[in-house]
């Protein structure tokens, strides 16, 4: 978002909120005057200061407190802060993105959450299904993940196919983050230059399927299913091409698009 924006060429300043105590979080985020409390010894510039004119990026917003909430609602209405101890507030001009993993409209109905900060902050929503839910992705993960770990280790690893395939088929219920640790851990430990199934976590060897995987396995995709159709359709109607895009409820150019994203010769009519 921040990459392809008008605001690219500013700041980008992420900030976990849950990883840093909520006596600190206000001091982190809108920064503080010296003397405003011990250990002040100069006048410090906030996370929001920082990102003047760039992208502030709240990571875990909900774990906010109620107070804090406030303060962040003020940045939001009013494109202001005031730093810990400061006299008088600063105008900011950021763009603030959130995220959370917890069910923030469920918060708010049961008041742990500001609804007023809820709205504020929701006026574009991006739900991210969790990793279970898109497998496609994982092996684009853990390239990535794979690469930026061994640029850290200093050294080349790479995962033979029945690994990854182990990686794909796992539940992660940590999500990304899981995925990622695990990848960095496959790779300062692994004892050569390939990871097998066998230097995988036990987690990854045998675990039972999830209820849902059991139901489902063994199915063959949508695409396929698509391509199976057209060609039963086509089977019906002798190859017929404008017979088979009327029972398909489809225009000829669709079919033919379909035909040839399956490698499916239509026959001369």
């Amino acid at each position: 978002i921040h990459a392809h924006g008008r605001r690219k060429g500013r700041a980008f300043v992420p900030v976990n909120c849950g990883a840093i105590a909520e006596s600190l979080l206000e001091s982190e985020l809108f920064g503080h005057v010296r003397g405003s409390f011990t250990g002040a010894v100069s006048d410090t510039k906030g996370i929001f200061e920082q990102a003047h004119g760039g992208t502030v990026f709240l990571d875990e917003v909900g774990e906010t407190s109620p107070a804090l909430q406030v303060k962040l609602l003020r940045v939001l209405e009013e494109g202001e802060i005031r730093p810990v101890g400061a006299g008088r507030p600063t105008r900011v001009d950021v763009r603030v993105v959130a995220a959370t993993n917890v069910d923030l409209e469920k918060e708010v109905a049961e008041g742990r959450f500001r609804q007023d900060l809820y709205y504020r902050l929701s006026v574009i929503v991006i739900l991210v299904p969790p990793l279970r839910e898109r497998r496609a992705d994982i092996p684009l993960l853990v390239e990535q993940f794979l690469e930026n770990a061994c640029g850290r280790a200093g050294r080349r690893v790479e995962l033979t196919t029945a690994a990854l395939g182990a990686l794909a088929a796992y539940a992660w219920p940590g999500n990304v983050r899981e995925l990622e640790n695990t990848v960095e851990r496959l790779v300062l430990f692994s004892r050569g230059t390939l990871v097998d199934l066998a230097d995988l976590p036990p987690a990854f060897h045998g675990a039972p399927q999830a209820m849902g995987d059991r139901l489902f396995a063994g199915l063959p995709s949508l695409e396929e299913l698509e391509r199976r159709y057209l060609l039963h359709v086509l089977e019906s109607v002798g190859g017929n091409r404008t017979r088979a895009a009327e029972v398909m409820g489809i225009d000829r150019r669709t079919l033919y698009r379909m035909a040839e994203r399956f490698g499916i010769d239509l026959k001369e009519e």
